[in-house]
């Protein structure tokens, strides 16, 4: 049986490499997808820069200073220019008006003005950081003030050496789920979305063809036993898929700088063959429940895509709603990606995507036992 499954399986795989639509959706989209998906979302959602130009002139006295120091104690890497043109150069610049602390002391008007090239999500963030800098400044300005006095660097450098009379007492609330940007989320959703579309479309219509061209009627008349057809049917698309997974992630880890787990690679591995293995078993589900090749491409096109929209093959789980997170565990394409992600980003042990395995595997088992009650020579 083995020898003629693994006749079958070498045929089938032959038939796949002859014809250019397989190596494009095996070789070619994946990587593409992956490179613009990734670019995009990392363009996209790009934090703020920490790197903050900053021009005041000469004249505009102690309390620009008192911005500066205040902006470089949050965490921004200070960068003074010598004039307001070299500002162009920078995405994020800071434009402090002259004559800006006697305007303040005399209660005038004078705008502080900030640019941010980069107009992301994350600009928001660094307005509030800025803002919250030049605010601050204003109130310790204000109490400084009191009793008509006229506030100098002395006063300001006393006023931040003064011990604090409200602290911050802060506490873990549990591990912080960053989302994942750009080729680390994009690499691994790619690699699950085209296994699973490439078995679908490619294997199941495969399967239809034979089965409408006699193929099948043939081996049904051979002395190859119908476990061994069966089996031969999954492992050919078993090794595809394989081979898809290996050449994706070889080159997304040469091209695109992807970190595959170092350490938990061998965990990586098991979780994305598991899950390869369902692939196969779907696909020769597939082919033996549709009646042409045009209904396996159909429904594996449209299966395939919103299982890998909803699983979080496209964009980040972590964006969308609650309820959303909770439901793509229901799928294979989320079972997957979730435990891709405890073991690539998360720092997760490899203990803690055996759950994820386990289903996917229980998964596999259910599907080719489906597949082979299923399967019909005619």
């Amino acid at each position: 049986m083995i020898r003629d499954a693994l006749f079958l399986a070498r045929a089938d795989l032959r038939h796949y490499f002859r014809h250019k639509q397989v190596w494009l959706w095996v070789f070619v989209a994946p990587l593409l997808l992956t490179y613009l998906i990734g670019s995009l979302m990392s363009a996209a959602f790009r934090p703020g820069t920490d790197h903050l130009a900053i021009y005041s002139p000469p004249n505009a006295g102690f309390l620009a200073d008192e911005i500066v120091r205040r902006l470089a104690a949050s965490e921004y890497e200070v960068v003074p220019v010598q004039s307001a043109a070299a500002l162009q150069a920078y995405p994020l610049r800071l434009e402090i008006p002259g004559n800006f602390t006697a305007a303040v002391l005399a209660g005038q008007k004078s705008e502080v003005r900030l640019t941010c090239r980069n107009e992301s999500v994350f600009a928001e963030y660094d307005r509030f950081r800025i803002n919250r800098a030049v605010l601050a400044m204003l109130a310790d300005t204000a109490v400084l003030s009191r009793g008509g006095r006229t506030p100098t660097a002395a006063d300001f450098a006393a006023l931040a050496a003064e011990p604090r009379t409200v602290k911050l007492h802060q506490v873990s609330a549990g591990e912080a789920k960053k989302i994942v940007l750009g080729f680390q989320q994009s690499a691994p959703g790619f690699i699950v979305m085209f296994t699973l579309l490439v078995s679908f479309t490619a294997g199941g219509a495969l399967l239809a063809a034979e089965r409408r061209l006699g193929t099948l009627r043939r081996l049904a008349s051979s002395p190859i036993s119908r476990t061994a057809v069966v089996t031969g049917k999954f492992g050919s698309r078993f090794v595809l898929g394989l081979i898809q997974m290996s050449f994706a992630m070889l080159t997304a880890k040469w091209l695109l700088a992807v970190n595959w787990g170092g350490p938990r690679l061998w965990a990586v591995l098991m979780l994305l063959i598991v899950y390869t293995a369902l692939c196969a078993a779907l696909s020769v589900l597939l082919g033996s429940v549709v009646r042409s090749e045009s209904q396996s491409i159909g429904l594996g096109v449209i299966a395939s895509n919103i299982l890998a929209a909803l699983g979080g093959c496209w964009w980040p789980i972590e964006i969308t709603p609650p309820a959303m997170q909770q439901f793509s565990l229901v799928m294979p394409t989320g079972w997957a990606m979730h435990g891709l992600h405890r073991l690539l980003n998360y720092g997760s042990s490899p203990v803690s995507v055996f759950p994820h395995v386990l289903a996917l595997a229980a998964a596999t088992l259910l599907a080719g036992w489906i597949a082979v009650r299923r399967f019909e020579f005619r």
